[in-house]
């Protein structure tokens, strides 16, 4: 213990401010499955997962049923076993976040381990309720007469009693019980909270942490060291807590490094300064399908198609927009005698995707989305498996991820009423109405209610119509009051800025009679509140952006439509931003005849 306390900053050993609890779901699948079907509570009932029972509920465990234990060997030991498929994980994925959400209410942080667990960090909420100081709820681990002067014992006291008000909500809400541990950090919460099972909570004090150590038959016990730590551990002949502990720091640090090496001798001795994370959405969403073989590439396109619609619920459910979908496979060596996995990924637009997340939920793709995906997905197969020759397939994934909040920008709303994840060019003149005041109207190139076009030369080349879009939206502009009544321009009138509506450019070759009665009714109207009447008649001139749907945007309420124009005006000055001072475009944009420089 020495060498370690010579190698690092050992004043966490005495940390013991937080108080952490965590919740672990009894027989989680099971429980789930007998919520939707309450006859399966009598009975011992089973999880399967193809030939393996993944999870069983308690009757089925006093026959002797284990977790990852073969069908076959489970219906030998109880032969009215009730067996359950539970290879779709939508209802105990859907499970999980209603217990998260309802832990939240506790704490914000709380950290998701797996679909049945979660950590939760109650330190904020002690200090609240620290006068209201009881005896400890549940079970304690070792000694419960703490020494320790740091005030820890009455923290986790109090955090008892959080626990106890959780898994009685989680209950009373939900139907699901679940077992509790409580302590400073979340190595002790996590190796705690199993020591009492089903439907019980346990305290741990630091005094009683290096006991719970020594009473792991083997370091693969502890949460942190996984499968390859220990086979190095192993090596060095350390099998358990003690051997690990008297081992030489220096000769972890050769095999693991520095950090790893110290990261588990302090876990060796209770010692997990790791905060609790608060959990966001995963990174990835995907599903995975095993069997004995597929070497068929039309069995291979069903799989694929069944994953892909299963995987297409829960994209519905998250709400977010991916941008790349993977495809694994793994692949058995019949000559070697060895399985392997490979996978593949490429990016999608977001526009495919554009039923399921704008919609409706539940909503299917269409054919035409449905069919570009599964095309996509069967060349990725084609880069990993030469269909050529003979295969031999034991799994096949999907997984979407590169995931984008629909938020402002180009994962906004704006960006799913294109045809593309592009997001069209527009200005909101409210954040630029002083530019506007030196704007001018040609009574050549008006809209219904009145627009801008840059004063110049008429012999000023106009925009290319291959370079630039034919309609752009502007906030509704009228005559200042200033220049009412003036005459000596009647072609030209300075403009102000009324954010109650927008308009858009009309084409420049519109005739220029109709463009001069249009300007006059704009003129006439001083209400910014346009009547429905006047809404109407409106609407004859009214065109969406290029490629932009002109019934939904129509639908959309006044206040979502000047978000898009937020958004669409962030577009714009990101792209107007890449230009280089002095720079010159090739061909000019219709943006030229509005913005002065």
């Amino acid at each position: 213990m020495e060498d370690l306390a010579n190698s690092m900053d050992f004043c966490s050993i005495n940390n013991h401010h937080r108080t952490i609890i965590h919740i672990d779901i009894d027989c989680f699948y099971a429980q789930v499955e007998m919520i939707k079907n309450p006859a399966l509570r009598d009975c011992p009932l089973g999880v399967q997962q193809k030939n393996i029972i993944v999870t069983s509920n308690y009757i089925a465990r006093e026959f002797g049923i284990q977790k990852c234990m073969l069908v076959t060997e489970g219906l030998q030991l109880c032969p009215q076993l009730v067996l359950v498929k539970g290879e779709d994980l939508q209802d105990y994925r859907q499970m999980s976040s209603k217990i998260t959400t309802l832990l939240q209410s506790y704490s914000p942080l709380v950290e998701k381990l797996g679909l049945d667990e979660n950590f939760i960090d109650v330190t904020n909420l002690v200090s609240e309720r620290i006068e209201d100081l009881k005896g400890v709820n549940g079970f304690v681990y070792g000694e419960a007469s703490e020494k320790c002067e740091c005030g820890c014992k009455s923290r986790l006291t109090i955090g008892s009693h959080i626990a106890s008000e959780m898994r009685r909500e989680i209950n009373s809400v939900l139907g699901i019980t679940c077992c509790a541990g409580i302590a400073h950090n979340k190595l002790l919460a996590k190796l705690v909270c199993g020591v009492h099972k089903p439907n019980q909570q346990t305290t741990i004090f630091p005094c009683s942490s290096s006991e719970l150590l020594l009473s792991l038959t083997s370091v693969r016990e502890i949460p942190g060291i996984g499968l390859r730590t220990n086979e190095i551990l192993q090596s060095l002949q350390i099998s358990n807590v003690l051997d690990l502990r008297n081992c030489n720091l220096t000769s972890l640090q050769k095999v693991l490094g520095y950090d790893i090496a110290v990261r588990v001798k302090k876990l060796s001795y209770g010692i997990d300064d790791s905060p609790v994370k608060q959990s966001g959405k995963p990174q990835s969403i995907g599903l995975e399908d095993g069997f004995k073989k597929i070497c068929l590439e039309s069995e291979v396109k069903e799989k694929f198609s069944t994953l892909l619609y299963r995987l297409l619920k829960l994209l519905g459910e998250d709400g977010r927009v991916p941008g790349s979908i993977r495809v694994t496979v793994r692949k058995y060596d019949n000559a070697r005698k060895y399985s392997h996995r490979e996978s593949r990924q490429c990016n999608v637009a977001a526009s495919v995707f554009i039923n399921k997340t704008c919609d409706s939920l539940k909503e299917s793709l269409s054919p035409k989305s449905n069919e570009k995906l599964m095309g996509i997905i069967m060349n990725l197969f084609h880069k990993i498996v030469n269909i050529s020759k003979p295969f031999h397939l034991t799994l096949l994934g999907l997984a979407f991820t590169k995931f984008q909040e629909r938020k402002t920008g180009k994962s906004s709303i704006a960006s799913f009423l294109t045809n593309d994840i592009s997001v069209q060019s527009v200005l909101n003149l409210r954040n630029i109405a002083d530019k506007c005041e030196r704007m001018e109207v040609a009574s050549t190139s008006c809209s219904p209610s009145g627009s801008i076009e840059r004063s110049g030369s008429e012999s000023e080349p106009e925009p290319s119509p291959k370079k630039t879009r034919k309609f752009l939206y502007f906030p509704r502009c009228k005559k200042r009051p200033s220049e009412e009544g003036d005459e000596s321009s009647p072609n030209k009138k300075l403009l102000e800025v009324d954010s109650s509506e927008s308009l858009m450019l009309q084409d420049l070759s519109e005739p220029e009679s109709s463009i001069e009665n249009k300007l006059e009714e704009s003129e006439m109207e001083e209400d910014p509140i346009i009547s429905t009447s006047k809404e109407k008649q409106n609407t004859d001139f009214f065109e969406c952006p290029h490629r932009v749907d002109k019934e939904v945007f129509k639908a959309l309420p006044p206040e979502l439509k000047n978000e898009l124009l937020e958004a669409w005006e962030v577009e714009k000055t990101k792209m107007l931003s890449k230009i280089p001072n002095g720079a010159k475009s090739k061909q000019k944009s219709i943006t030229e005849y509005f913005i002065t420089k």
